[in-house]
């Protein structure tokens, strides 16, 4: 309503709208159709061809700088309105005319025709089936220089045809492709080959789109593939003749130009992503597809008696086992060429490792960024082919992740590491801290960048959850919105998986409130009223009561002490967790003299007072004596020891030596977590103290043995993780008798 008034700014909501065709509540998803279908499908105009020019205009203002999830939102809602042709005829007449410049149009406005003939492509494949060499001739036409932007979206709208014909045809048709000979692929060729010696920005997303387009839709489109690396290496080859003349010093090295060594190797990157997904896909669900219709042929042609021949095959192919075993052969069989062939002895793509290797290992001779980023995207999707090559690689990857000053290379890094453990898990496990340490990185970027990845690995379960996610909950305080938005979905999703928050807030505490990594404490205190929120069930509030109040033994700072009784304070208590408070009095009854600790404990009680029953208020009114007695001695101790000094008598109170104790004890060591001398029963002579500020053993959580590792990918062979395998901990901690 906003927009069709003409409130400035409205376009911003309107796009804000499309994401919620994705929801998962029919009611959400049709509101949304409906909006759309309010504001673009009954324009103004007199004629139904002045509609269409008022509708094409309006979805083409959507596109104008549009991001990539924006234009999907409107791929589905244009999908869905094709398929109930809710577009009038007049629409794609039109589109069709601007996209071949029989009515004049700018170049932008032919472009963004393509791409929404591309989108109802979706709906309807016959829109761009009918007109493929039509579009050929538009996108991929012999002249030059080439429109690369109008060419990738006559890819993007090509790929539709096949896209819509899979989910239906199910595993008895055979998959649809197009002849190698085809033109389509003559002119892909052609112009990827051409615009490889060309230094144009554009000319890069247009052939990985372009390779992707030959390996969705050819026969044999490695050998396609092929012949263009071959065309493109040997360009680059011959500029390098060009530049070594006979009259050069033959000890000088001919140099060959950035853009061209970047878009030959970011080309082999994206022919040796595309190859393995046409192997694991295509390859593989024609294998399958082939062997059901062997079987079936064979079952038909057997004979009565041979089909009831054998009882104990019959119950084998009922339970599956007889498919499964033909599954895991073909996998198998895929496995292998990917590890033994792809990039070993003379496949083309094994050419390119060396080079690759080169430029991955010399950031210094290599310092260009665009070409860092390409080399490291390319490293990425070769180890996604092979576990041997991965695991060789690896420790180049987190070298240039940890080292790297460009945060566009780490960012690009973090991404191809998340897509390794997800193919290759137990390589990547033992490197898992050196992931998490992308969450402080000083770059918003790959903070973000970070942020997604590791929250979809945590939540897919391909990553352990540790104490390390401590490093996630800073986000919940970062200071881009976005970023801090990300943290929050993220917990809130985690939340939602069993005990998770529960068994990984005392560890996120203890790492939080360290002296020596946390976070101040007013950051701290946001973090906190963020994840204690989701803990609503009694018995995890009472076994966290209990942990947290355990813990002041073992705090060592003041602030730590200020810390776990925030904590405590912003817990959902009941009368059981105030028992359990009350049974664990002495651990926090010493620390009551600083004004915080008591008023966070004094708004524990006032919380329970507004919904205690009456037969609980005299725990809460015992339990507030307590506090108030504890705090009031505590306070007259402090001025008592400020007068007297070290004149004080064995028989001071006990809570008020501990306070002491503790807090010497806290001067002299620069540990974690210290656990004090057990209390003895026999009096002790005040001389005899100094004795009780000897070093302290150190407690080590269960989940802290990783974070200790010394973040380093130093590229030393001690430092190699041996581990493949997730390790089974013990806890470390000790009791001194």
């Amino acid at each position: 309503m906003a927009f069709q008034f003409g409130v400035p700014q409205a376009l911003f909501g309107v796009r804000r709208i499309l994401p919620l065709i994705w929801s998962k509540e029919p009611g959400v998803r049709e509101a949304v159709l409906n909006a759309y279908r309010q504001l673009y499908l009954n324009p103004k105009g007199d004629s139904a061809r002045a509609k269409a020019q008022a509708l094409i205009q309006n979805l083409s203002l959507l596109l104008v700088d549009a991001s990539i999830g924006t234009i999907q939102c409107l791929e589905e809602i244009l999908c869905e309105f094709v398929q109930k042709n809710e577009l009038k005829p007049a629409v794609t007449q039109l589109l069709w005319e601007r996209a071949t410049k029989k009515v004049s149009c700018s170049p932008l406005e032919r472009c963004s025709s393509v791409m929404l003939l591309g989108m109802m492509a979706r709906g309807k494949p016959e829109i761009v089936g009918s007109n493929l060499d039509t579009l050929v001739n538009i996108g991929l036409d012999e002249k030059f220089p080439q429109d690369y932007r109008l060419a990738q979206q006559v890819c993007h709208a090509i790929a539709n045809i096949s896209d819509r014909r899979k989910p239906s045809l199910g595993k008895r048709h055979p998959p649809f492709r197009l002849p190698q000979e085809h033109r389509l692929f003559e002119r892909l060729r052609d112009t990827v080959t051409k615009g490889f010696a060309h230094p144009d920005p554009l000319w890069i997303p247009f052939k990985e789109v372009a390779v992707t387009l030959i390996y969705q839709m050819a026969e044999g489109p490695d050998v396609i593939c092929a012949q263009i690396l071959q065309g493109c290496a040997k360009q680059a080859l011959e500029k390098l003749e060009e530049k070594s003349t006979p009259q050069d010093d033959p000890k000088e090295t001919p140099v060959l130009s950035t853009f061209l060594l970047m878009n030959l190797l970011s080309l082999a990157g994206d022919v040796a992503l595309q190859q393995l997904v046409h192997l694991e896909q295509a390859v593989s669900g024609e294998l399958c597809r082939r062997r059901v219709l062997r079987e079936e042929q064979e079952h038909k042609t057997k004979e009565p008696k041979e089909k009831n021949a054998s009882t104990e095959t019959t119950m084998e192919e009922e339970m599956g086992l007889v498919g499964a075993t033909a599954d895991d052969t073909e996998a198998e069989l895929i496995r292998n060429i990917c590890e033994m062939e792809l990039l070993n002895g003379k496949q083309i793509l094994a050419a390119f490792v060396p080079l690759l290797l080169k430029v991955c290992n010399n950031p210094g001779l290599y310092s260009n960024p665009e070409l860092c980023a390409a080399a490291s995207l390319t490293l990425g999707k070769f180890c996604m082919i092979s576990s041997t090559f991965c695991d060789s690689q690896l420790r180049l990857l987190f070298t240039m992740l940890e080292k790297s000053s460009l945060p566009i290379l780490r960012s690009n890094i973090m991404i191809a590491i998340g897509d390794l453990t997800i193919r290759f898990p137990n390589l990547v496990d033992p490197w898992t801290p050196h992931l998490y340490a992308r969450l402080r990185d000083p770059a918003q970027q790959v903070r973000k960048t970070a942020g997604l990845v590791m929250t979809h690995l945590i939540l897919k379960d391909m990553v352990k959850v540790k104490g390390q996610v401590s490093e996630m909950a800073v986000l919940l305080i970062d200071p881009v919105p976005q970023i801090a938005a990300l943290a929050k979905n993220f917990f809130n999703e985690l939340s939602h998986k069993g005990n998770a928050i529960y068994n990984l807030l005392p560890d996120i505490i203890s790492r939080l409130s360290d002296p020596e990594g946390g976070v101040e404490e007013e950051p701290f205190h946001t973090i906190m009223k963020q994840l204690l929120s989701y803990i609503t069930k009694d018995k995890q509030t009472e076994s966290l009561v209990e942990k947290l109040c355990q813990r002041f033994r073992t705090a060592r700072t003041e602030r730590q002490y200020r810390d776990l009784a925030y904590c405590v304070s912003q817990l959902p208590l009941t009368e059981r967790g105030l028992r359990k408070m009350m049974d664990n009095f002495d651990c926090f009854g010493d620390k009551l003299s600083d004004e915080s600790i008591f008023s966070a404990f004094l708004s524990v009680v006032g919380k329970l007072r507004r919904g205690a029953k009456p037969e609980g208020k005299a725990i809460i009114d015992e339990f507030e004596q307590k506090l108030r007695a504890c705090h009031t001695r505590g306070l007259d101790a402090i001025e008592e020891t400020g007068q007297g000094g070290s004149q004080k008598t064995p028989s001071a109170k006990k809570q008020t030596l501990v306070s002491r104790h503790q807090h010497r004890a806290s001067a002299t060591s620069d540990n974690d977590f210290v656990t004090p001398e057990p209390r003895r029963t026999t009096h002790r002579h005040p001389n005899t103290q100094q004795r009780l500020t000897k070093k302290k053993p150190r407690i080590v959580f269960s989940s802290d043995e990783s974070s200790e590792e010394e973040l380093s990918a130093e590229l030393t062979e001690d430092e190699t993780p041996k581990k493949t395998t997730p390790i089974r901990r013990a806890s470390t901690r000790r009791h001194r008798s």
